[in-house]
């Protein structure tokens, strides 16, 4: 099956050179957790079965069947090529068959399923802060799909940094399957979490990346800051009461205490405007590092620049996909343009000021280039790239 073979050393594979989830294809090959196929490749967009996912679980977190009891399924006869470590993962409790006693080995398993198995695998899960499931329905646009048999579950992955969603990090499909570097990615952060990763690549540098970039993990710690601005030449409208999806970019490299670079100027991190008591505040979600995704947890202080905006006489509009559908309703009350989708050019209102004899709804205002700092949540795990 390509995806359950050990093997010493990462491969150069021929169909992972710059996707997403090199990074952690590539480690976890290099640690004899995941496979390619005879012809070089990794397929990494093709699904994972049941019966490879069983068998990954098993080699990522060594698992051993104490019980000497085989547990078998009515479609996995012992002479399965997955049949131990099915019913090893089974009797450690991470896997499960359905109510018609079978498994079905061969079926794709799900985001979901993948995560929650995961999640247990980890062990700790009653140690991660807050895992409410409340918290996936202000962080997941489709978090009304997750099943309700795996809300906890899911809750606690995304607490412990589990979830890489890409391109969109806000959307979790949980009910797709979970394509092969998907898996790599969550068994990568799994194992992260639950300390099994050697930090140590004994291929040398990732196959066909970036000069110096390589697997040796370095951490950047939790509290530590990191600068970014908006990607617009124009200002930003936000009203206090919306929520923004956005994405930003790193204004100054940050660096290792053994000086090397480990988030490169220009790096893209991915989150959301939110609301905040007095005005909003950035919750990021990924940070994409040398065309890496790596979960990110940080966020910045309430930005309070508030604003009335107020409607300059010339009439003036200037064209600005910066501006949201909320602050957009705003100006559109203020200027009496009902349709209003581009930035009307707003002069220095004083707050709280009156337009005829209504008093002017507030958004707040972020000029181009202004520094928008985040602070770690969580520690952050990184491969450097340069001095």
């Amino acid at each position: 099956m390509g995806i359950h073979c050990q093997v010493a050393m990462a491969a150069p594979f021929r169909d992972t050179f710059g996707h997403w989830a090199q990074a952690y294809i590539e480690t976890l090959s290099a640690q004899g957790v995941l496979n390619g196929f005879p012809d070089g490749t990794f397929r990494p967009n093709e699904p994972v079965t049941r019966a490879q996912f069983a068998t990954i679980v098993n080699t990522a977190f060594r698992l051993r069947n104490t019980s000497g009891t085989f547990i078998g399924f009515r479609d996995v006869p012992p002479t399965h090529w997955a049949a131990s470590a099915i019913s090893t993962a089974a009797a450690n409790n991470l896997v499960a068959g359905f109510p018609d006693g079978t498994f079905r080995p061969e079926q794709p398993v799900t985001r979901t399923e993948a995560l929650v198995v995961l999640t247990n695998a980890i062990g700790n899960t009653g140690a991660i802060p807050a895992a409410q499931p409340s918290d996936l329905f202000s962080r997941y646009r489709d978090a009304a799909a997750i099943p309700n048999w795996a809300l906890a579950q899911i809750a606690a992955a995304n607490r412990a940094g589990l979830i890489v969603n890409y391109p969109d990090p806000m959307l979790l499909e949980p009910n797709r399957p979970a394509t092969r570097a998907e898996v790599a990615a969550f068994t990568h952060q799994a194992m992260l979490n639950r300390g099994s990763l050697v930090a140590q690549n004994p291929g040398g540098l990732l196959s066909g990346s970036q000069p110096g970039f390589d697997l040796r993990l370095s951490t950047l710690a939790a509290g530590t800051l990191m600068q970014t601005t908006t990607p617009f030449n124009e200002r930003l409208f936000i009203a206090p009461n919306e929520t923004r999806p956005m994405s930003l970019i790193v204004r100054n490299p940050i660096r290792n205490a053994q000086g090397d670079i480990l988030v490169p100027f220009g790096s893209r991190v991915d989150g959301r405007f939110e609301p905040a008591p007095g005005g909003t505040r950035f919750v990021a979600e990924s940070i994409i590092v040398n065309n890496q995704l790596f979960p990110l947890a940080a966020q910045s202080d309430i930005i309070h620049d508030v604003k009335d905006p107020r409607y300059t006489t010339t009439g003036k509009i200037i064209q600005d996909a910066a501006i949201g559908a909320a602050a957009g309703a705003i100006l559109g009350l203020v200027t009496g343009d009902n349709a209003i989708a581009t930035e009307e050019v707003l002069g220095a209102g004083v707050a709280g000021a009156v337009i005829g004899n209504v008093t002017a709804p507030q958004v707040v205002v972020l000029d181009p280039n202004q520094v928008i700092e985040l602070r770690l949540t969580q520690d952050l795990a990184l491969a450097p790239t340069s001095r």
